[in-house]
């Protein structure tokens, strides 16, 4: 069987969705061997998905620009990747990234990952050229795909709610991190103190991971600092620049705001952020809305305990496992804070069992028998 995958997330630097599936490849390579897979770009990709791509004989790299405006990915995916697959013939085209180029063949199944309903409940956090791009491609791609791949109960409900019509009436869901490299590691007393310093950071600190877009609600956690600056907490904000006007800049130009102990590091290698998952006091997000909860379940891997907003699919990822705020409430957030962080091996024991649940093995072998019944009843 043929397999052809969008890979233009793999450009990128490493985040959320390019690290899933740098992971759900390697895992689909390692149980299916007679599958041919086709890894298809627009450009070369980033030097550190490269280096943890699994490449086997049954794996095809294919990097077919346009020979005019090359960098512009989406006039690729909607003009050179339909004659691409015309060309391979394919029994599958997977889009990992919710949508499906316009003009594919009737005769090639089609397998669509959503990883959230962003598109229909949040727009308004998107760029302009993404939120065009969605407009055009988004709706349709979801009813038309013959298989959809969601990565979590809730995202299933979301999507049953926004598009009742669809032609997959069979959504498959599960999703995993790669606990291959999101782990426990030992961090010496010398590596943490560097990490330490370079943040300049104190001993104790919080570690928020995400875009700096107003979904994730990253003025909430800003609000909670002066308060727990006094209990000895400072915060590492990791991510990139995100979408939408945000009031960071207002909150921590405040007069009196604790703003030498808040940090924003922007991207940071994969390496380095596992040792600061591991060496970090909490986990906090404070999204209003998540499709799962991946930098969640990445910071359980590497026993760092997690606070969640009692919302969304961090219910599922988080809940029994670390702890969900059903409030809005300063107060209720920092006395879970500090309590999660006083009651650290307790909730890293809870967070390693939680990891065990979304096993990458599991689900790929769930996701294959998926697809074949599918091409079987089709056929």
């Amino acid at each position: 069987m043929k397999v052809a995958i969008d890979c233009r997330s793999l450009r990128k630097t490493p985040s959320g969705i390019p690290n899933f599936l740098v992971t759900a490849i390697n895992g689909l390579v390692k149980q299916n061997p007679e599958w041919i897979f086709y890894l298809i770009t627009n450009e070369s990709f980033n030097k550190e998905h490269e280096r943890k791509l699994s490449i086997s004989k049954n794996v095809n790299i294919i990097i077919r620009p346009l020979p005019i405006l090359k960098s512009i990915s989406f006039l690729w995916y909607i003009f050179k990747l339909p004659f691409l697959l015309k060309k391979i013939q394919p029994n599958i085209f997977w889009a990992p990234a919710f949508l499906l180029p316009p003009f594919i063949q009737n005769k090639i199944t089609t397998l669509v990952t959503v990883h959230d309903m962003v598109f229909k409940k949040h727009k308004e956090t998107m760029s302009f050229i993404n939120r065009l791009f969605f407009e055009l491609l988004h709706d349709k791609s979801v009813r038309q795909a013959d298989l959809l791949w969601v990565n979590s109960s809730y995202t299933k409900e979301e999507v049953e709610e926004f598009f009742p019509e669809r032609s997959c009436k069979n959504i498959f869901v599960g999703f995993f991190i790669n606990t291959d490299i999101y782990k426990k590691i030992k961090v010496s007393e010398q590596e943490k103190e560097s990490v330490l310093h370079k943040y300049c950071l104190s001993s104790k600190f919080i570690l928020f991971v995400g875009t700096l877009e107003p979904r994730k609600n990253l003025e909430f956690l800003l609000s909670l600092m002066p308060d727990l600056v006094n209990f000895g907490y400072s915060l590492l904000v990791i991510g990139a620049k995100g979408w939408g006007n945000t009031n960071i800049k207002d909150i921590i130009e405040q007069q009196n705001f604790p703003t030498a102990s808040i940090r924003f590091a922007g991207f940071v290698s994969t390496e380095e952020l596992i040792t600061i998952y591991n060496i970090a006091s909490v986990y906090v997000s404070t999204s209003y809305n998540e499709g799962f909860g991946m930098p969640q379940l990445e910071a359980m891997a590497c026993g760092c305990p997690v606070v969640s907003p009692h919302n969304s699919a961090m219910i599922e990822v988080v809940e029994d496992a670390g702890e969900t705020v059903k409030t809005w409430e300063n107060d209720d957030w920092i006395k879970t804070i500090i309590m999660v962080d006083a009651n650290r091996d307790d909730y890293i024991r809870k967070g390693f069992k939680r990891v065990e649940s979304f096993n990458r093995d599991y689900v790929i072998q769930s996701l294959s028998k998926y697809i074949l019944n599918y091409l079987s009843y089709s056929s």
